[in-house]
């Protein structure tokens, strides 16, 4: 009886510290560089319902406000302060450009700590207009009612590697009659550190 005991003491108290270590060592993201650049080949704009789409490669930059800073919910982690749409393969989109820089805010992680597998963000303020054809224009903004967001993929060495769009997020749009009430984002870009095609942001937790 006396061991068994023991042995229950012994190991509650491995768990014990096993969960406060957790905190203590996941805590925090750090960043290996402030400044980033997402690339999409084909980032698509399409309506909740279907029918009218947009596609085109885009570009955005920006920084975090620090290399490191705690895992707390809807905090601002980092501001967009360019954005830039090439030659749509279908339809048309500008961004407007007055309306940068956007916020970027932490929303959580998946996996376990202390290794995750990725961590996502929402988007805030990004206003664009896109233009299908026919004649449609339409305006669609981000807020925190109606947010953006992507999943930043981890790779086994820390590196962020992607960043997904969340298509199940619905963004609401203005303009002509026949614009949609609401529209999805989808597509997958890489992540690189700004100013280089090759360096990846390493994320890691301290």
């Amino acid at each position: 009886m006396r061991h068994r005991f023991a042995t229950t003491v012994v190991a509650l108290g491995a768990a014990l510290l096993l969960v406060l270590s957790i905190p203590a060592a996941a805590s925090k993201l750090s960043y290996s560089a402030k400044e980033f650049r997402i690339m999409w080949a084909t980032l698509s704009f399409s309506a909740e319902e279907g029918g009218i789409s947009i596609a085109c490669p885009v570009t955005l930059e920006g920084s975090f406000l620090a290399r490191t800073f705690n895992k707390v919910r809807d905090a601002l982690s980092a501001k967009i302060t360019s954005a830039r749409v090439g030659t749509c393969s279908e339809g048309n989109a500008t961004i407007l450009a007055a309306t940068l820089p956007w916020d970027v805010t932490y929303q959580s992680f998946t996996g376990t700590l202390p290794t995750i597998t990725s961590v996502r963000y929402a988007l805030l303020n990004a206003a664009f207009q896109v233009e299908p054809g026919l004649g449609i224009v339409c305006l669609a903004r981000t807020s925190r009612e109606f947010p953006a967001a992507g999943d930043a993929t981890r790779d086994a060495n820390g590196r962020i590697t992607s960043l997904s769009a969340d298509s199940s997020l619905s963004i609401p749009t203005t303009g002509n009659v026949e614009c949609p009430r609401f529209g999805i984002f989808a597509g997958t870009g890489e992540v690189f550190v700004q100013g280089s095609s090759t360096t990846r942001v390493t994320l890691t937790l301290i």
